[in-house]
């Protein structure tokens, strides 16, 4: 855990993910994703996440948000599911 901006978060792949809100950050966009396979780590979602951040130019994800979702019994029958549950993680892309 480390410092920055005022916060408190943790870099992967050179961005910079907080559960906080950085104050006068502007939003670049919403991100997310979801992997559908419960074996699935949070690595996997920040690398993912980080992917999409520095296509956008965005240094930090604020907001971050993740963990594990339980399928829909729809979901299993009628899409390409594999596993009762998937990783997910959002956040705010910002540059600072």
């Amino acid at each position: 855990m480390e410092n920055r901006f005022g916060v408190k978060g943790s870099l992967y792949n050179d961005v910079f993910f907080t559960e906080s809100a950085v104050s006068g950050a502007a939003v670049l966009r919403h991100l997310s994703v979801e992997i559908s396979r419960q074996n699935a780590n949070l690595t996997e979602v920040k690398q993912r996440l980080a992917e999409q951040a520095r296509n956008l130019g965005a240094t930090v994800v604020m907001n971050f948000r993740y963990g594990q979702k339980k399928h829909k019994w729809w979901e299993l029958v009628f899409t390409f599911k594999w596993d009762t549950e998937s990783w997910y993680g959002e956040g705010d892309a910002v540059k600072l």
